[in-house]
């Protein structure tokens, strides 16, 4: 398999996990409460980087074990039907966030909120609210990428998978642009509120175009699918090695 579709597949594929927004919306929560407190405008931006930090450690530790396992175990165990298993879960994925990624708000008529169990979202906004010290805003991050492992783990899988079978200066270079990719949005984000930028607009925003983001995380993870099927499950079925 040539390197230059390895990349647009990689690309594809983080394009899909930053279209997710549970970190974007712990990073809006964590900057609301802290602006609330009258917090300085130094630690305000020190939260927001070290949750996007967080995010970026979770990133680069899933991709890496992922990665690492991958090239163990793929002329051992990896067989043409997990192939087909991980393109049948980028579908399932797919269609799944077009359905349940966001749902009708409780208490806010033609709301909608994130497709997370509101004991989950109670949790999150308790510790968004109480978070003080970088640490804490750390495993903020970390804990709002695990918790959407669901939705994004067939796409990351194949692009670890895809990382392990190249060399290791292609293999850094491949881990790198997913990470930025996926976590540039909410580094865009952190950036626009540690610069002044009031999060009502940034809010609005993302919700004028929330379904268009789930519309094209779902369209992705299935584009996906079908080029795993086409260029990596066919060669593999015929007896093609990547």
């Amino acid at each position: 398999m040539e390197i230059w579709m390895i990349l647009l597949v990689v690309i594809l594929a983080a394009m899909v996990h930053a279209s997710f927004h549970l970190s974007i919306s712990v990073l809006t929560l964590l900057s609301g409460h802290t602006l609330s407190k009258k917090k300085s405008h130094l630690q305000l931006t020190k939260l927001s980087m070290s949750l996007v930090f967080g995010s970026v450690f979770a990133t680069i530790l899933i991709f890496s074990t992922f990665a690492y396992f991958a090239g163990i175990f793929y002329n051992i165990a990896f067989s043409k039907v997990a192939w087909a298993v991980l393109a049948g879960i980028l579908v399932a994925a797919g269609i799944s966030t077009w359905i349940f990624y966001y749902r009708r708000g409780k208490n806010i008529q033609n709301s909608t909120e994130l497709w997370i169990p509101r004991s989950m979202a109670k949790f999150l906004n308790e510790r968004a609210s109480k978070t003080v010290h970088s640490a804490e805003a750390f495993s903020l991050g970390i804990v709002s990428v695990l918790s959407e492992i669901l939705f994004y783990f067939a796409s990351l899988a194949i692009s670890a998978i895809l990382a392990s079978r190249v060399s290791l200066a292609h293999q850094f270079a491949i881990l790198v642009i997913y990470v930025l990719i996926s976590n540039l949005p909410i580094f865009s984000i952190a950036c626009m509120i540690s610069g002044g930028h009031p999060i009502s607009e940034i809010q609005a925003w993302r919700n004028k175009n929330k379904r268009f983001m789930q519309f094209s995380a779902g369209l992705g993870m299935i584009i996906l699918a079908f080029i795993t099927g086409v260029v990596i499950f066919t060669p593999e079925f015929l007896g093609v090695s990547l």
